[in-house]
């Protein structure tokens, strides 16, 4: 596989691609006020309050062809879902309520440097360059890479285990669909 190249849309979205897919993240609430909705219409609100996240897969011609779903007659519901789910597998199995710390997992003499980037500091600020390109290289085996810039808010407390689970419809909002 290609090599995926990743990209920021402001505050709520994220994106990785290649040649063969692009995948992306976003805050529902946001993008629904970024579209012209109210932040306070129940429909935002509710997103906000629950943490809808929306993950669109997109898949380019070759990986279609590689599917077998080049012709419309070959897409189908059950087609796309099952793409859906091979595609987002790797946000179903990362469990890591059971694994060690990740500062605790890190050789001593990175650890500051890595506790700093979570944080959401500019450590290239903090140190030479040479130290910072040391550091950035070491703690990429670790799944961090401090050569980006991280966009943090901090919360009161340390979140192990995120479900992850389609969205149900919500109750109310069968009625707004019968009025339209």
């Amino acid at each position: 596989m290609s090599r995926l190249k990743r990209g920021i849309a402001g505050d709520e979205s994220v994106w990785w691609a290649n040649t063969q897919r692009m995948f992306k993240a976003y805050l529902k609430a946001a993008e629904m006020v970024s579209h012209g909705a109210s932040a306070d219409e129940f429909s935002v609100v509710w997103c906000r309050e629950k943490g809808v996240v929306r993950v669109e897969i997109e898949l380019k011609r070759r990986l279609l062809a590689d599917l077998g779903l080049d012709r419309v007659g070959a897409v189908s519901d059950a087609a796309l879902l099952s793409v859906f789910k091979d595609q987002t597998e790797l946000l179903r199995r990362v469990d890591r309520s059971d694994a060690p710390d990740l500062l605790a997992s890190l050789p001593a003499r990175y650890r500051m440097t890595c506790a700093a980037w979570l944080a959401g500091q500019d450590v290239r600020s903090m140190m030479a360059h040479g130290t910072f390109w040391r550091h950035a290289k070491v703690l990429r085996e670790y799944g961090v890479d401090i050569a980006q810039a991280r966009n943090v808010e901090a919360f009161p407390l340390k979140v192990r285990v995120i479900e992850l689970k389609p969205l149900a419809v919500p109750d109310w909002y069968e009625p707004l669909m019968r009025r339209a």
